[in-house]
């Protein structure tokens, strides 16, 4: 949660910095049409009434009334006293939906009331993956109670049926939360097919927010859901009165009047929170009125020509939609918030005001520009911003140096260049690129000047990651694809880098609860919820993977290119997400802001732990260096060990002797959860036990003081070392001694000691157990990685997992 409030301030306060957010308006007289904004008048496309029955006089003379009668509040929780107007809403609301309805403070005050009443314990329930944030927070509450949550891709009704048959043996009812009109994209829910659903699955019930279909369609203005299909009795129906419906509030349509009092009489919020206030009763009261007179039916057919003659223009000018629509709500695709941006302070700057659609309600490269269509805008106003969209919208482009047919690539659209006017892109390069795929391309002196002190990077430990995991024969994870890429400038390096594409665990950096939990379904299913990414480095390398000339005046446009042939990577290969990895947290050199712009988002990883300092001459100066807790720590724990344990370092190692700490490795590798990753071949091991860049420090348990009769194996320490710098890599150790020897505080200890011997001045202790490290003089230092994920569904699915994520 805090990685993701992290991120979503960060987003938000990009937005605030552009000055396109968090308005008011300054208006002193508004009539749902023109507002004003920073001094500057605007035709509204942002608003959500859509009817725009707003200005209509009986529902301003029904406030002025209501408040008149019984003053601006009625402060009173509903199960004391409601004021007489909630009855009247309510008789009145079940006339339009012929239904028990429950008028609620607003829609989302409605879903905590009512789900966590109607869900039992023994249900489940099945989310769409595009449902309103508002029944997803609802959800939460359910998950408490340990009642199972799953998530399926958005309107896939092949995986909903797939999961009614799995889940129906074994639970009560199985409940579907899903939009009637969705909020962001503007697409519909297909009714059709889940009231087949709802007959053809005894269990299967429905519970559907239409916020956005009220008012402007159906009979009465009963909305979306009902004018497709008539209330099922397993169909609970939440709807809103704060939009077309012009007033305050929202309210639940149960199928009988059981499930209605039971809502009543035990849902929180209905309880514990505060009312609709008079006047805005009044409003509802006479806008219900107002949707049972033929008088509505005027507003529909008026608002249903404005979107007609919208979707026209759109078409006439070769504007892309996500789904064409026959509601008010529009999706313009574009891509990345900086794009989506652009177009929108072109529109302000001619006198229309739009909304971004972008992360976190999307994908962040799948946002778009959202506009609304409400009864009071003019047909010239919709003619107006139109033609001023279809002029800016591929001249954002070009400058943000995107194009239409990578819009149509993101969103898996058609080609739709043809009838645009695309200006020439302004973006010129004086770039000379090297992209390889083999490190035989690659300059090897060149290379190791740039990265044999970044980690294990150098030349001749590429080639050995080459030679294990460039190949086709391997298991589907031990196939990695390598690209290195060189930006230069004249002859000047400004970037260098490499990169691979190779399968990975999307747990990876999950809680380790949640990744036991998802282990278990990869007992049948080993490739359970992994994907290809295109990774900065590669799954085992670790150090500083990125080159990056901060003195030259062109590093962000050189980075700019690597990402761009990291996404043409990513297309051609199907993965699912980028991953640039091992970067400091803090950056001086506005990093930070390019890879937002470049639509990354920040992910904090685990502190790296490391020591700076080796230089000690005596272990008494060694351990004066350490605080005094630590110090005594390592007195007690680690020295009054150390003479039941001999250390080797030797490279003549037998064949044995790598298998036996490969199954030390392996057996840390059943247990590391909380960087979960796939298992490294003993090919790879073989290997680097023989390579003079990589000590390997193997413990053996002695066999004075102990039952065993000779000298065990009990630990390993594989690390790389090169131009004074040692890096600790993996280790391997017997859970049989690992408290009653303390031997992984043993084997980091021998870490620290071994790179000090060789005279290295530093010391890099990787990720994770990072008191233990400490305890042995490590510092941390805090780091992330920029991630760009193309589809949100896995990531969310994982993120919504409980303790039956199998199931």
């Amino acid at each position: 949660m805090q990685q993701y409030l992290s991120t979503l301030q960060q987003v938000v306060q990009d937005g605030l910095d552009k000055n396109l957010i968090h308005y008011s308006t300054q208006s002193e007289i508004l009539d749902g049409r023109v507002m004003s904004i920073n001094s500057k008048e605007l035709i509204n496309f942002g608003s959500c009434s859509y009817l725009g029955i707003e200005q209509h006089l009986s529902l301003k003379e029904a406030c002025s009334q209501a408040a008149n009668k019984y003053g601006t509040q009625f402060s009173s929780s509903r199960t004391y006293v409601s004021l007489g107007l909630y009855e009247e809403l309510e008789n009145l609301l079940y006339q339009i939906f012929e239904k028990p309805t429950v008028v609620t403070a607003s829609t989302t005050l409605g879903h905590l009331s009512v789900l966590p009443v109607i869900i039992e314990d023994n249900d489940a329930v099945i989310l769409d993956f595009q449902v309103h944030s508002s029944v997803q927070m609802a959800a939460q509450l359910l998950k408490a109670r340990n009642i199972p949550i799953h998530i399926i891709p958005h309107n896939d009704i092949n995986r909903l049926e797939s999961k009614i048959e799995k889940l129906k043996a074994r639970h009560n009812k199985i409940w579907y939360l899903t939009d009637g009109v969705f909020s962001m994209y503007g697409d519909f829910a297909p009714m059709e097919k889940l009231e087949e659903l709802l007959n053809r699955h005894k269990q299967f019930h429905l519970y559907i927010d239409d916020a956005h279909g009220m008012s402007w369609v159906g009979k009465n203005g009963c909305g979306y859901v009902r004018s497709c299909v008539e209330h099922h009795p397993k169909m609970i129906i939440a709807i809103s009165l704060n939009k077309a419906f012009a007033s305050a509030g929202g309210a639940v349509v149960f199928p009988d009047a059981e499930m209605a009092s039971k809502v009543r009489n035990c849902g929180g919020t209905l309880i514990f929170s505060g009312p609709i206030q008079p006047p805005m009763l009044g409003v509802a009261c006479a806008s219900a009125k107002l949707h049972l007179s033929e008088e509505i039916y005027q507003y529909q057919r008026h608002l249903a020509d404005l979107i007609n003659h919208t979707n026209q223009l759109l078409n006439d000018y070769g504007l892309p939609q996500f789904r064409e629509t026959s509601g008010p709500l529009f999706f313009i695709p574009v891509g990345l918030p900086r794009i989506i941006y652009n177009i929108i302070k072109r529109l302000l700057g001619d006198g229309f005001y739009t909304n971004a659609a972008s992360f976190p309600a999307t994908p962040m490269r799948k946002g778009g520009l959202r506009f609304l269509i409400n009864g009071n805008i003019k047909r010239d106003d919709i003619s107006q911003m139109v033609e001023c969209l279809a002029k800016h919208y591929p001249e954002a482009l070009a400058e943000e140096k995107s194009s239409c047919e990578e819009v149509a690539q993101i969103f898996g659209l058609s080609d739709f260049s043809s009838k645009l006017s695309i200006p020439k892109s302004p973006h010129s390069s004086t770039f000379n690129i090297e992209f390889k795929t083999s490190l035989e391309d690659i300059n090897a002196d060149e290379w190791d000047n740039l990265f044999a002190a970044r980690g294990n990077l150098s030349y001749e430990s590429l080639a050995i990651l080459e030679k294990n995991f460039n190949c086709e024969q391997r298991d589907l994870e031990n196939q990695w694809r390598f690209f290195y890429f060189i930006v230069r400038e004249n002859s000047r390096i400004v970037l260098a880098t490499f990169f691979t594409c190779a399968y990975m665990k999307e747990d990876m950096f999950a809680s380790k609860e949640v990744s036991k939990e998802i282990e278990k379904s990869r007992h049948n299913d080993p490739y359970f919820l992994t994907a290809k990414y295109i990774m900065l480095g590669t799954p085992i390398t670790k150090g500083n993977h990125l080159y990056l000339d901060y003195d030259s005046s062109s590093w962000d446009q050189a980075l700019e290119e690597l990402i761009s042939k990291m996404r043409e990577i990513a297309h051609s290969e199907n993965a699912s997400q980028i991953l640039l990895r091992d970067f400091p947290r803090k950056n001086s050199h506005n990093f930070k802001q390019k890879m937002l712009d470049l639509g990354f988002i920040e992910y904090h990883l685990p502190n790296l732990c490391t020591i700076d300092d080796l230089s000690w001459k005596s272990n008494d100066e060694y351990l004066s260096r350490l605080g005094q807790k630590f110090r005594y720590n390592v007195r007690r724990e680690i020295l009054a060990y150390q003479e039941n344990f001999k250390c080797y370092v030797a490279k003549n190692m037998s064949q044995q002797e790598i298998e036996n700490c490969y199954q030390l490795y392996s057996q840390v590798y059943e247990k590391a959860y909380e960087l979960n990753v796939f298992k490294l071949p003993l090919s790879f091991f073989q290997d680097i036990c023989q390579h003079p860049d990589y000590d390997i420090i193997r413990m053996y348990l002695q066999p004075s003081n102990t039952s065993i009769k000779e000298e065990k194996l009990v630990a390993v320490m594989y690390s790389f070392v090169k131009s004074n710098v040692y890096s600790a890599l993996i280790v391997g150790l017997d859970y049989q001694y690992l408290y009653s020897h303390k031997i992984y505080k043993q084997i980091l200890y021998q870490t620290v000691q071994r790179a000090s011997e060789l005279g290295c001045t530093s010391l890099d202790l990787a990720y994770t157990a990072e008191l233990e490290k400490k305890k042995v003089g490590a510092k941390t230092k805090p780091m992330c990685a920029y991630v760009e994920i193309f589809d949100h569904y896995n990531q969310t699915l994982i993120q919504s997992m409980t303790a039956k994520v199998g199931e």
